[in-house]
């Protein structure tokens, strides 16, 4: 499996310098700090329509994905947003496909920097696999002082969000939503190009009754905010958000033959 659009940051350079610090806690923050500032340089990552409560209130972050850089990207947006009211490491909980835990993604010998970053690795050929991670998420966000943030891509794959149907996009965004009662807040994040301006605009977060038994509806009404998110760009931003282009092999829907 080949990372799509990936930064150049990722080298294996880079990965053997983390591996060296890989059991110093405090180095390995250090050194996710020092990446994650320098991501965000190289992105000239910017934010809009960010929840005035952010800072105070829980929220699932749910975001359209277009590259695998969005992740890494998100986790340092959410640093710097964070670290400044909180006394602890930020940590973004997220949830991630199964690859990035089993050598095809990322290396094995850097697990220790994913659970340091409490990324979460997602079963989504096992409905109890998916659970099991859903109930952690709960677990986690019951301990200890809040807010407490996530951040899922409610696609499931790396994919264009005008061509997604209410059918095709995962219930554990909702699902979660519903058990923690806690809002979606969802984003359409333009896709990243390193070296030039990137953007996410944010739009109007999501509550789920805790009475709710079919998501269909609020899976539409997240793809309907986020694609207003995107259509929103030249007004909030200054300019449109540039055109996607995915490769052929992220060009079909998992569910009709993709990944």
């Amino acid at each position: 499996m080949h990372l799509f659009n990936a930064s150049s940051l990722f080298t294996e350079e880079n990965m053997r310098s983390i591996l060296e610090i890989v059991d110093d806690r405090e180095k390995l923050q250090a050194k996710a700090i020092e990446v994650k500032k320098l991501l965000l340089q190289m992105y000239q990552f910017q934010w809009y329509n960010l929840p005035e409560d952010f800072t105070t209130n829980s929220y699932i972050i749910a975001t359209n994905h277009l590259t695998d850089s969005d992740a890494p990207v998100m986790i340092s947006f959410y640093y710097e947003v964070m670290h400044e009211v909180l006394e602890r490491y930020p940590q973004l909980f997220v949830f991630a496909k199964e690859n990035c835990f089993n050598g095809v993604s990322i290396p094995k010998e850097l697990l220790p920097v994913l659970e340091m970053e409490k990324v979460m690795p997602v079963d989504r050929t096992s409905t109890f696999g998916s659970v099991e991670t859903l109930k952690q998420a709960k677990r986690w966000l019951n301990e200890g002082e809040k807010p407490k943030h996530f951040l899922i891509f409610a696609q499931g794959t790396i994919y264009d969000i005008n061509k997604e149907v209410p059918e095709d996009i995962e219930n554990g965004t909702f699902w979660l939503a519903k058990v923690l009662g806690i809002p979606v807040l969802p984003a359409f994040l333009e896709q990243l190009v390193e070296g030039q301006p990137n953007r996410i605009v944010f739009g109007e977060p999501i509550s789920v009754p805790k009475t709710c038994r079919d998501f269909d509806p609020y899976k539409k009404l997240w793809i309907e905010r986020v694609i207003e998110a995107e259509h929103s760009f030249e007004r909030v931003t200054g300019s449109k958000a540039r055109e996607t282009v995915l490769d052929a092999e992220h060009q079909v829907r998992k569910y009709h033959g993709g990944n």
